[in-house]
Order: C-alpha cells, then structure tokens, then sequence
C-alpha cells in the first residue's frame, strides 16, 4: 500500500509543460530588460552627477586660488602687476604666501603666475618664483644687484577640465544679449565699471537697469591679441562656462569680479 501511494505522488509531480516555458520565457525576458534598463539609467545618473559634482568642486577652488593671486597682484617697485591680458590667457606678478624675516622686516618672493585656456577648454596653470626676496630685490626693470633672480618655471599644469571643460573661451566681453555668457578675461581700468555687476546665473543675467550693460571692458589689440596697456588694468572678471562629460552634457557657470588691491 505504501509503494502504491509513492508511486501515485511520484506520477502527480509534473513540471512546467513546453506550452508554458515557451509563454513565461518571453515575459521573464522583458521584465529582466525592464530591470537591466533601469540600472543602467541609475547608474548612468549616479555617474554624471558625480561629474558634475567633481566640476563645480575643480572651478570653485580654483577660481578661488585665482582671486587671491590677482586680488594681490604686486611687484615691489611700482611696475605693472599684468604683464599680458589676453582673452584666454593671463599673466601678472604676485608675491608668495610665505613671508620670510628680513632685517628692514617683512619680505616675500615674487612669483610670476600665467592662467591659460587650452583649445580643448583645459584651464592651466604655470608659475615661476625668484630665489631672492624682497626688499633686496625689488625691481624687474632696472639691472644690477636689486633686481629679481627667477628660478624654472614650472610646466603647465590643469587645474580645471579634468572632469569636463571650459566652452566660453571664443565668447566675446560684451556679450551679444543678457542672457547670454562673457569670455573667460575681461579687464577694467577705474572708469570702466560703474556699476555692480549681476550674476550671471540669475534672471537678469548680465544686464544692468533696463538692459543695458553698465560697464566697457578694455578692447583686445594685436596678435597674440591682449590689452594693450596693462598698467591700467583695475579690476578682471573671470568667468567660466564649464560643461560636464557625458551624453547629456550639464552646463553652468562660475564668475567672480576681482579688484587688484594694490591699485584699488
């Protein structure tokens, strides 16, 4: 009795008939493309916000590190601090942060600095620092015992771009609307500015009261093409348009307005 009953719940036991795999297995394949999409999305978000994230960390400091050099923009003998204002290229005077202890007191080494955009929309960074210091020397004009003496210059280094790039480097300094993003320099001598400048990122844009631009960059001449007077220089706008890597790229902006200390 007992091996009939076996026998009987061995026969009842049957598996999945050819109809019904041949029904499920399109289901279960649609519901694991559904679920294989879905990830891909998450994880393809996850990713470009990380990029994203990665960008605006990179300009911030380094537009930070920026403003600093150029706030104290300084030679020690009255000399111009700029020495070259292009529109994708900048380069100026600044001491270091590290004073050192002379007899007549407080000194520095002077340090030449040169902010590049590259035509892969890479922001650099070179500098080279003298091996004296002031007030022992203190002129980069006149020769003899007071003048500079520099040390190698350093290569050019990326500071913003590793994560995506700087695309308003063409752009013009008075833009052709509002709304629309500056060059990365613009330079401003006393007269230039008259009034405070909006941040690009709000509804205004870069207009001022009734849309008309409150300020006149200094022009660009020559070739390599630049500021012909820098000495005049007061104030430098620096602003980057950056865009993140990506299918579906994220496009924001960084700006601040700088006034050399020294000449303020």
């Amino acid at each position: 009795m007992t091996r009939l009953r076996k026998r009987l719940a061995l026969r009842d036991e049957r598996g999945f008939t050819l109809i019904e795999l041949v029904v499920a297995m399109p289901i279960m394949l649609i519901v694991m493309g559904g679920l294989v999409v879905m990830l891909t999305t998450i994880s393809n978000k996850s990713s470009q916000q990380q990029e994203v994230t990665t960008l605006q960390v990179e300009a911030r400091n380094a537009l930070n590190i920026m403003d600093n050099e150029v706030r104290g923009a300084f030679t020690g003998d009255g000399s111009s601090a700029i020495t070259f204002a292009g529109p994708t290229q900048l380069t100026f005077y600044s001491p270091d942060q590290y004073q050192t202890v002379a007899a007549t007191g407080n000194s520095f080494h002077l340090r030449q600095i040169s902010y590049q955009v590259t035509t892969a929309g890479l922001l650099q960074r070179q500098s080279m620092t003298t091996t004296n210091t002031f007030p022992t020397a203190s002129c980069l004009t006149c020769g003899g015992t007071s003048q500079w003496a520099w040390g190698a210059m350093s290569p050019w280094i990326t500071v913003v771009g590793l994560s995506g790039k700087v695309i308003n480097a063409n752009n013009a300094c008075v833009p052709a609307s509002p709304t629309a993003v500056p060059g990365v320099f613009c330079y401003y001598d006393g007269s230039d500015v008259t009034n405070t400048i909006n941040n690009p990122q709000s509804g205004t844009g870069w207009s001022g009261t009734g849309g008309t631009y409150p300020w006149k960059p200094q022009t660009f001449t020559g070739s390599p093409s630049q500021v012909a007077a820098p000495a005049g220089i007061l104030t430098v706008i620096i602003t980057l348009e950056l865009s993140s890597g990506g299918s579906q790229p994220v496009k924001f902006v960084v700006s601040d307005m700088v006034t050399i200390r020294g000449t303020s």
